[in-house]
């Protein structure tokens, strides 16, 4: 079997870079393909009319893809004749492939003519544009079906791609043109970063939470599914604003019991759109891009409507009597046993790990759950004339904003012998102070990620099903819940500001971790414990009762 007079088939894929091989490998086989079909009598590979799109892979074309297709073919011809042509001006040795490659050029260059020109797929001799795009498209997973304008427009971007590298070839062969070395920028369009681009900068260079990369990068495709992968310069307030509409035609929830299905808020579309915003502000701070931001100052309510209140009411705070029913829930009075589900049922067996004290300790220091899922044992201070939890950054997890503070250990928790607990953890040898809430360990959270915390078994159940089971009856139907585990940190600042304590509001934002008012900020920093824990130590939820753990042994 011969191939144009050769008895090998043989053509260089003009390229050392591995993903621009794996776009250059696919017309040459199905070169290879044709040929063989065609000298055996066996039936062609399937013409262009017969491949389909990757189902569910698909997303818009953009003129940034076509300039890049464009420039990628041009590079695939003109890009190994130049590194030969230096190669063989630098060592006579390396003169006899300069000269291969161009006389495979002249061999091919009638029938290579005839078949960049013809409109529709080949006839099984020699690969075709619209062969060509087929394969792009299907392999790179964009939305031109074939017959569409997209898809014409790949077709052309090929084609003027291949053309232009055949002209610089022969200019170059001619002696017309010098060669260019091959770290040469061979296009000013590559010099401005496509979103895509903007993004993988902005999570390598950020220490993000790995919740707010799996966020960015959902935003990302979002966008792209939509709109197509930009350059920065050409993407324009259109083009975020048609996303914001977008947006506003999904609706949310419903994944879960207990979830409502609804419409996105302005508060989705304006995260979603802030995400993109803060990357595109990422590039112009680090002179990647020095236009304006197209997604600054989208008006996310015009196309969201306010969330419905009967639906979605706001979040709110426990009050003292809901907390007496929860508290009478059987994780705190007596359960059937410590299994899960029969942990909500009532019974003899009284649980003593997180189940209990995880509610108790966060009505009385008003803790968020990040807080106390990974609070470390050493972070909790009994042995002190002002006994205190120390909230801060450790291995485990950070805290909000980085921030640091320390919230006394009130004597109602003592009452209720949150020491003897605490004892009793030590001596097993545990290092945080609930190890039996296991911390987050998917594959899309780490030690940044303060949210997963509060999707561990405990919080998760008590939101589900304790709250449920001890307030349903008083709570909104067919209707967002309006008090979860977050509703005692609430309650712990209401308590705090009781009138009988006296309390200044600088000294209770101290112990809640909440922003001081900024001229007190300034003046007076942080207020130490030596002042908060006098002050503090006698405050409780009047009225409130907790039923007391009389034994704290192992089982």
């Amino acid at each position: 079997m011969h191939f144009g007079s050769k008895p090998l088939f043989r053509r260089s894929l003009r390229t050392t870079s591995l993903a621009e091989m794996h776009a250059a490998c696919i017309p040459v086989h199905l070169e290879f393909e044709q040929k063989v079909a065609a000298a055996t009598g066996q039936v062609s590979v399937a013409p262009v009319t017969a491949i389909t799109i990757a189902p569910g892979a698909s997303r818009n074309v953009t003129q940034t893809d076509l300039d890049e297709l464009a420039d990628l073919y041009r590079r695939l011809v003109i890009e190994p004749l130049e590194r030969a042509h230096i190669h063989a001006d630098a060592n006579p040795a390396c003169a006899e492939e300069y000269e291969r490659l161009i006389y495979d050029l002249e061999l091919d260059a009638e029938d290579d003519a005839k078949a960049l020109h013809i409109r529709g797929p080949g006839d099984g001799q020699r690969e075709t544009p619209a062969d060509n795009a087929a394969w792009v498209i299907a392999n790179r997973g964009w939305n031109a079906p074939i017959g569409s304008r997209e898809f014409g427009a790949v077709v052309g971007a090929i084609r003027a791609g291949t053309l232009q590298g055949r002209n610089e070839a022969q200019a170059l062969i001619l002696g017309e043109t010098a060669p260019r070395l091959g770290n040469t920028v061979s296009s000013e369009t590559q010099s401005v970063q496509t979103l895509r681009e903007a993004v993988e900068a902005y999570l390598k260079q950020r220490d993000l939470p790995a919740r707010t990369v799996t966020e960015v990068q959902s935003s990302l495709r979002l966008f792209e599914g939509l709109i197509g992968n930009k350059r920065l310069d050409d993407l324009t307030r259109a083009d975020f604003q048609t996303y914001a509409e977008h947006l506003a035609s999904q609706t949310i929830g419903g994944k879960t019991a207990g979830s409502v299905t609804r419409p996105a808020s302005p508060a989705t579309l304006r995260k979603r759109i802030g995400l993109l915003r803060a990357v595109i502000n990422h590039a112009i701070d680090t002179d990647k891009f020095t236009g304006k931001n197209p997604a600054s100052g989208i008006k996310v309510d015009r196309y969201a409507a306010p969330p419905n209140k009967a639906m979605m009411p706001e979040k709110r705070r426990f009050t003292t009597h809901e907390m007496n029913l929860i508290f009478k829930h059987p994780w705190f009075t007596g359960c059937k046993s410590a299994t899960p589900s029969q942990s909500h049922q009532s019974g003899t067996h009284r649980l003593m790990g997180s189940e209990y004290w995880v509610p108790v300790v966060a009505a009385y220091t008003g803790c968020r759950a990040s807080e106390l899922g990974g609070m470390m044992l050493t972070e909790v201070v009994l042995d002190s004339e002002t006994p205190h939890f120390v909230i801060r950054d450790n291995k485990w997890r950070r805290t909000k904003k980085g921030e640091a503070r320390k919230v006394p250990l009130l004597d109602a928790l003592v009452e209720l012998g949150f020491p003897a607990y605490v004892d009793r953890i030590r001596k097993s040898g545990a290092e945080r102070l609930f190890p039996d809430w296991a911390p987050p360990n998917g594959k899309n959270t780490d030690r940044n990620d303060d949210k997963q915390w509060s999707n561990g078994r405990v919080i998760r159940s008590f939101n589900r099903t304790v709250i449920r089971q001890m307030l349903g009856d008083s709570l909104p139907s067919n209707a967002r819940q309006e008090v979860t585990f977050h509703g005692f940190r609430g309650a712990f600042k209401a308590m705090l500001n009781h009138k009988d304590y006296g309390l200044h509001p600088n000294y209770i934002n101290e112990v809640a971790g909440h922003e001081k008012d900024g001229m007190d900020t300034a003046y007076i920093g942080e207020i130490g414990i030596e002042d908060t824990y006098p002050a503090m130590r006698a405050c409780r939820h009047n009225g409130l009762v907790i039923p007391k753990l009389e034994n704290q042994k192992f089982g």
